[in-house]
């Protein structure tokens, strides 16, 4: 298992970037599972930073750990047809996601995928960017209003910022949800079932009403009444005018016909699906600009650098590789969903290990793009990583912050360009700082979040760019 210390320079001085420490301690399987519960990227021993695979056979489930990038290539893409999204991955997003794009496998995720692709296609993302500015620009104006020094917290604000940005891009402005509601709800569904929870991995029943069910219940009520609501709403204008109704996510939802068999989407899928975007569309997005301000605000040198070439750039992403460098470096160290889970379906060889049918295979984003087989210094922050001539020698299944293989996050585009976006707004304007003091530790749930959230103070930068 992992300490968690907070960030520590190296006997060279070097900056190690906020991250749990991993030990050699054994423990049993009863054991991990909870401290998976607890936080599951501190629940990780050295011996995961070290082994490309680590294999159990036990009484409860066989468990399969792939850090191997020929590995993850196998599992994710070359027999991908023997994977399905494991039981546990079920268990924490189904109650809130459903059948969604997120969880959907088989014919159902195919026909999703099909029908949802075109609203992701990167013609039509480019024509997001405009709005993605506009929001940005609206938001960043409350911090003009801000006392010199004033502290805010960075990880609400990004999520604030990045919902504005998906109901404006995705659902035009439609959704009306009070958001302070929304992010509270939010926070309790990913304490409640949105963790491994040992009665849960010990196969308690769904419809055990257990403490944590019951308090994410009201959370859940909650999401089925305002997105119904939101649902029902456009039904109606479709109804009414169709040629009035703005197109987007939610009318491609209702009215778009599978290229492939002509079905529309259930009412149930429809629900699921715009849960899904509303969640992951800001959730992720904001987790990777509110870690990106983190090591901003830790190396000075680039934040001025990367300061400098937005304000040359003028708000186009195009002109920002160096900035780009440090988002895949933020997404690098830490990934916004930091483990992919697998149930095996029949039994297979991966990395010259016989499996069964039924194990549960991990590939993690968060271990594999920190191991000392596949990065050197894998837990220091260095940006020239990925600039040319360097990234093309990452193995393409030893970067995978946003999966790989046809499950592929459908919304990377969109998150790359919004991220450039936001940073090109903030960065020649404003300059933040880590609160002293303010403790820094990544915490998994469904998603990486900052465990106290990020204090950070807020400055107006001068013309030099400090």
């Amino acid at each position: 298992m992992g300490e968690v210390p907070a960030e520590r320079a190296d006997e060279a001085g070097r900056l190690r970037p906020a991250a749990p420490i991993p030990s050699d301690r054994v423990i049993g399987r009863l054991q991990a599972v909870r401290e998976i519960g607890r936080n599951a990227v501190a629940a990780w021993g050295a011996r995961a930073y070290r082994e490309l695979y680590i294999y159990d056979r036990n009484w409860m489930q066989d468990f399969l750990l792939v850090s191997d990038p020929e590995g993850v290539k196998h599992v994710l893409l070359d027999n991908v047809a023997n994977y399905r999204k494991s039981r546990q991955v079920q268990r924490t997003t189904g109650p809130a996601l459903g059948n969604g794009l997120f969880n959907a496998d088989g014919e159902s995720w195919r026909f999703q995928r099909r029908s949802t692709a075109p609203m992701f296609s990167p013609r039509h993302v480019a024509d997001f960017a405009p709005a993605m500015a506009r929001v940005s620009a609206d938001f960043l104006k409350n911090w003009e209003t801000l006392a010199p020094g004033a502290a805010i917290d960075a990880a609400g604000a990004m999520m604030r910022l990045t919902y504005g940005i998906i109901t404006d891009t995705m659902f035009s402005n439609d959704v009306h949800i009070d958001y302070a509601a929304l992010a509270r709800h939010f926070v309790t569904y990913l304490d409640t079932l949105g963790r491994v929870d040992l009665l849960m991995t010990l196969g308690l029943p769904h419809w055990a009403p257990t403490p944590k069910r019951l308090k994410a219940r009201v959370a859940l009520n909650f999401f089925r009444r305002e997105i119904g609501e939101l649902i029902a709403w456009r039904k109606a204008a479709l109804a009414a005018d169709p040629k009035a109704v703005p197109q987007d996510l939610l009318t491609l939802l209702l009215t778009t016909r599978d290229p492939e068999g002509g079905a529309l989407f259930g009412e149930r899928e429809v629900y699921d699906n715009a849960m899904t975007f509303i969640f992951a569309g800001h959730e992720t997005t904001a987790n990777a600009l509110v870690w990106t301000l983190y090591l901003l605000s830790q190396f000075p040198q680039v934040d001025a650098r990367a300061a400098q070439e937005a304000r040359a750039a003028d708000g186009d992403p195009a002109r920002m590789p160096y900035t780009k460098q440090v988002l895949e470096e933020a997404l690098r160290l830490y990934p916004p969903a930091p483990f992919v889970s697998r149930d095996s379906i029949g039994p297979d060889r991966v990395g010259g290990i016989d499996i069964r049918a039924g194990t549960s295979v991990l590939i993690s984003p968060w271990i594999i793009q920190r191991h000392t087989k596949l990065w050197e210094a894998p837990d220091y922050f260095d940006p020239e990583r990925f600039a040319p001539g360097r990234r093309e020698s990452i193995h393409r299944f030893a970067y995978i912050p946003f999966g790989a293989g046809p499950h592929i996050c459908i919304g990377m585009g969109f998150a790359m360009q919004e991220a450039l976006i936001v940073l090109g707004q903030m960065l020649p304007r404003f300059k933040l700082s880590l609160v002293p003091g303010h403790p820094v530790m990544p915490l998994a749930r469904l998603t990486l979040r900052p465990q106290f959230g990020l204090k950070m103070t807020v400055e107006r930068r001068i013309a030099n760019g400090e």
